[in-house]
């Protein structure tokens, strides 16, 4: 009947594996999450660059357009 109640080696073995397991997990899901905000921030960075561009080009092409219009005046 004692048996039933103890532990043996094995047993706490898997224990002890598997809150190490957990342990490995945990962390690595927090990395994750750190890594998932540096990729937002540097992508919201990108997009702000590219909308910049955008526009300049935008410009650009007006005055191209000016210019090349004042061109076939002549």
């Amino acid at each position: 009947m004692m048996k039933n109640f103890t532990l043996n080696l094995g047993n706490i073995i898997w224990i002890i594996g598997i809150i190490f397991t957990m342990g490995i997990a945990y962390s690595q899901i927090n990395q994750l999450g750190v890594d998932i905000t540096v990729l937002e921030k540097r992508l919201e960075k990108k997009i702000k660059i590219i909308n910049e561009n955008e526009d300049r080009i935008v410009e650009l092409e007006k005055d191209i357009a000016q210019l090349t219009g004042c061109k076939h005046i002549k």
